[in-house]
């Protein structure tokens, strides 16, 4: 007779393994910080933790946190296996469908780009109680491609980074958060700033990348398109 694995760390390994996810990037699909997963390991985790993770690997929440039953959520809740080839096949309920759109940023030089996204037929699927914990309408949320290396090692090239677009002026930019911006004619994700004679500090997360100051008399040139919410990177971390 097979044991109950002893502790939730072992019992999140061994649904990660079959998932084939990394713990890092299993912290970063649920909205987490990659760092998260080191706390996890550890058995520093919450519930409520726990219970994005079930529905993300696709497990019992009950058997994640304590061991007992079958870890097949199919087997405890008696539902099928959800399948998110088709938008129509989700729990509306429970999920909401952000989309991409066919524009990407730099997170580098800049990207030479009129900002005129069109949508595509694909789009992230993400709980809802998620986006309702982040107090964001989803009709606000949009996700776009991530291209160079200045925000590392927060936000990696390749990256997918969600967007709220509510957030689209300078009067609503929060010193030291991550936006969506166009600088004249390129697109820009960056770290900003507002200095005390109304300037804007663009930086990066990469040190090897200069900060760059735009002058209050020159701000006509920026346009905030959106506030970073949060990032999946399906590569190596």
């Amino acid at each position: 007779m097979l044991l109950p694995m002893e502790t939730i760390v072992d019992r999140i390994q061994l649904a990660l393994n079959k998932a084939d996810i990394k713990w890092s990037a299993a912290a970063l699909k649920i909205g987490l910080s990659a760092q998260a997963a080191s706390n996890w390991k550890k058995g520093k985790i919450g519930r409520e933790t726990v219970e994005k993770l079930a529905d993300l690997l696709n497990v019992d929440a009950g058997w994640l946190l304590t061991g007992n039953g079958s870890e097949n959520s199919q087997q405890n809740e008696g539902t099928p296996v959800v399948t998110w080839e088709s938008p129509d096949d989700l729990d509306l309920d429970k999920y909401v469908i952000i989309p991409h759109v066919e524009v990407k940023f730099s997170a580098g030089n800049g990207h030479l780009a009129a900002y005129e996204p069109s949508q595509r037929d694909i789009g992230s699927a993400h709980l809802l109680s998620w986006v309702h914990k982040k107090k964001i309408s989803p009709k606000n949320l949009m996700t776009v491609d991530i291209d160079g290396d200045s925000m590392e090692p927060n936000i990696k090239s390749g990256s997918v980074v969600m967007l709220d677009k509510s957030i689209n002026t300078l009067e609503q930019v929060q010193s030291g958060k991550v936006y969506a911006i166009r600088y004249g004619n390129e697109l820009k994700i960056k770290r900003l700033s507002r200095r005390f004679d109304g300037a804007l500090i663009i930086d990066s997360d990469n040190p090897q990348y200069q900060r760059e100051i735009v002058e209050a008399d020159q701000l006509e040139h920026i346009g905030i398109i959106g506030k970073y919410v949060s990032h999946t990177f399906d590569g190596e971390i």
